[in-house]
């Protein structure tokens, strides 16, 4: 048996223990949280940092290139003066590796140092003839120079824009390298640059560099040794190379996918059993150059090392408060339990019997008014044993008379059981014949349901005829407009015909007289003639003018009956078109009467098909209040069939109930014998209280 002062020490200490977990809980929650978040930022702002590093030095760089790519030095294309400025420009930057120009056909002009060269066959040159924009290009490693080198390109234009060559510059990246050492301890938490390829051009690890360790492709660039352990070297004498795989995590292969893509933000991932906080930044470079990108990462147990230590120093100091208020509780408990454990043995005598005892501890807390319950209760069962002793004897009499009521009751209830029977019976027929009249019931309304769909149907088949007719009406009416637009026009023709009649007529008066001042200028151009002869050799002159009037006038004649001749055909032509615009007319009467007369059989068509489709409608309509009394004949024949189910199942939930209270009045009678026989031992059993 466990004492109430060990569970109270027990909840004391879960009190107190409770409270300082959880507070140590969202203590550790909340500043693991913050930890977290300040890392999360300050990796952000590294990466951001390095970031803004490297664009500062690589606009630097490309805007004093494209300078000098513009400078008038390098547009004269004069050999010993652009060897002498670039030069000049290596030796106040130093932070580039070469400086050399080239023509328009690859062959170099000037260099910083080293020999003359052809860079027709190189990639860079190839992509700036054809776009003729500037770049950086993607990075690669010098041997030479035992460094990480990209190069800028910058096309040379004349003033009327047309390219005259390209100005280079190869640009050291060991600055970059010094950025990211800057930031890096190299173990716990560093920083890595990444050029468009994917390739590492500043990492702590000068390996990864050297190497080409590509993180898009998982790959790096190895030297080729013979079994000697030198490097060997192809037909042209650069140093052999090869393809090796690297492993990466595969969080890491995404993040600098979305990076170099133009994305920022964080990654968190595993790496050789150590969980990794990263944050990734794209790096913008100028011109038409591909984006850059860098990568902050850091070792999130160092990162976090200080919530260990601190969440340490907190369980500490909760464990010494725990033991110090776990010994004032147990001092405290001990106290408290005293009179509680004199009350637990008062209560065991009582047990017994022994009504007698008293509990002499007095005080106002909680165990004082115990202790004067307990007396009460005490006091008060001695009272109760007196009473149960005198209601004992009334039991007794009680379960006689019970006994003898107890059998009456079931005879009654066995007769009340057979009249169930006969209702029950009753109920099961009338239920059948509920089911069948609801089956019945079911069958019309399937078929009024058919009938209702094959309305439904037809009432859409008149709609479109309907619709089918009132467009045919519409086209009749478009037709008896355009047949009236046609009289209209041939009555416009007839017009411009008669019209043409007259003037034709008054062509040929025209005519007409022509002629006949034809033939009075002939008679005049013969006289002429004769008086001219007469006048001998002075009227020789005139002799030839008069002529030259005859001829004219003949000619004149001529094309006057010509005329004639021509407004003559003209007029029988404007006759027969006379009579065709009749013919016409008559046709077109007789079009219009045809076109009349179908809208008017179109207008009764529609008239009578309108006529079904309300008829339709208004049958769609009954049919629809025959569905809703059938739906509600449906209903109240479910409802009356599961009154009749209901009413049998009463009938013989009844029956049933009769029957168990049959057996239950025998258990009565049974039950009632118990209790005097039971009466009778209670009697015997109080007399083992000890009262006084």
């Amino acid at each position: 048996m466990k004492s109430i002062k060990n569970k109270l020490v027990t909840f004391a200490i879960l009190l107190v223990l409770l409270p300082v977990l959880i507070t140590n809980f969202v203590c550790y929650y909340y500043f693991s949280n913050s930890i977290s978040s300040n890392v999360i930022d300050n990796n952000k702002k590294l990466s951001s940092t390095i970031s803004d590093g490297v664009k500062d030095f690589i606009e630097k760089a490309y805007t004093l290139t494209e300078e000098m790519a513009q400078n008038k030095t390098t547009v004269d294309f004069n050999a010993e003066d652009q060897k002498e400025m670039l030069v000049n420009a290596l030796a106040k930057n130093p932070y580039f590796d070469l400086l050399y120009v080239q023509n328009t056909s690859g062959k170099q002009t000037a260099r910083s140092s080293g020999e003359l060269g052809d860079r027709s066959n190189r990639w860079w040159f190839t992509q700036m003839i054809k776009d003729k924009k500037s770049f950086v290009s993607k990075s690669y490693y010098s041997s030479s120079g035992n460094m990480a080198v990209t190069s800028i390109f910058h096309p040379i234009f004349d003033k009327n824009s047309n390219m005259l060559g390209i100005f280079g510059a190869d640009l050291k990246l060991n600055e970059l390298q010094k950025l990211v050492d800057k930031y890096s301890d190299g173990k716990n938490i560093y920083s890595f640059i990444l050029d468009s390829e994917g390739v590492v051009i500043a990492h702590p690890d000068k390996t990864e560099v050297s190497e080409l360790y590509n993180y898009k492709t998982l790959k790096k660039t190895v030297l080729v040794k013979g079994a000697s352990g030198n490097v060997e070297k192809d037909a042209s004498g650069n140093l052999k190379t090869k393809l090796e795989d690297i492993s990466i995590p595969e969080a890491l292969k995404g993040t600098v996918e979305k990076a170099l893509k133009g994305e920022s933000g964080v990654v968190e991932y595993s790496d050789n059993n150590k969980q990794m906080l990263g944050a990734y930044t794209t790096i913008k470079l100028p011109g038409q150059s591909q984006s850059w990108a860098v990568v902050t990462v850091e070792n999130k147990a160092f990162a976090m090392s200080i919530l260990k230590s601190t969440q340490l120093k907190n369980i500490f100091i909760a464990l010494g408060l725990l033991l110090i208020i776990v010994i004032l509780i147990y001092l405290l408990a001990k106290k408290f339990t005293q009179p509680i454990l004199e009350l637990v043995s008062l209560m065991k005598r009582a047990s017994e019997g022994d009504l007698t005892v008293k509990c002499k501890y007095k005080s106002e807390d909680e165990i004082g008014s115990l202790s004067y319950n307990f007396n009460c209760m005490v006091s008060q069962i001695k009272d109760l044993i007196n009473n149960i002793s005198s209601t004992s004897n009334l039991v007794t009499n009680s379960a006689k008379t019970l006994s003898i009521n107890t059998d009456a009751t079931s005879k009654s209830i066995e007769q009340v059981a057979l009249n169930i029977s006969d209702v029950a019976i009753a109920a099961e027929k009338q239920t059948s014949n509920s089911i069948t009249g609801l089956d019945t019931t079911t069958k019309l309304s399937d078929e009024i349901s058919i009938m209702t769909n094959y309305m439904k149907e037809g009432k859409l088949s008149a709609e479109k005829i309907y619709t089918v007719s009132t467009k045919g009406v519409n086209i009749i009416n478009d037709l008896e407009t355009a047949a009236k637009e046609n009289n209209n026009s041939i009555n416009n023709i007839a017009v411009v015909v008669n019209s043409l009649s007259e003037k034709a007529n008054i062509i040929g008066n025209i005519a007409d007289t022509i002629t006949s001042i034809s033939e009075q200028t002939s008679l005049l151009a013969l006289n002429a003639a004769i008086e001219a002869a007469r006048a001998g050799d002075s009227g020789k002159g005139f002799s030839v003018v008069a002529d030259q009037v005859r001829k004219l006038s003949e000619n004149t004649s001529v094309s006057s009956n010509n005329v004639k001749d021509i407004i003559s055909n003209v007029q029988n032509d404007v006759n027969k078109a006379k009579d065709a615009i009749s013919q016409a007319e008559l046709v077109v009467k007789k079009q219009n009467d045809a076109v009349k007369y179908t809208g008017e059989t179109f207008n009764e068509i529609s008239s009578k098909i309108q006529d079904v489709v309300n008829k339709i409608i208004t049958t769609a309509s009954s049919l629809d209040n025959v569905l809703i009394s059938r739906d509600q004949l449906l209903i109240l024949m479910e409802d009356a069939a599961q009154v009749s189910e209901t009413l049998s199942a009463s009938s013989e939930h009844v029956s049933a109930i009769t029957e168990e209270q049959n057996a239950a009045m025998e258990e009565v009678t049974a039950l009632a014998e118990e209790l005097n026989k039971m009466s009778s031992t209670l009697n015997e059993s109080i007399k083992i209280f000890k009262l006084s």
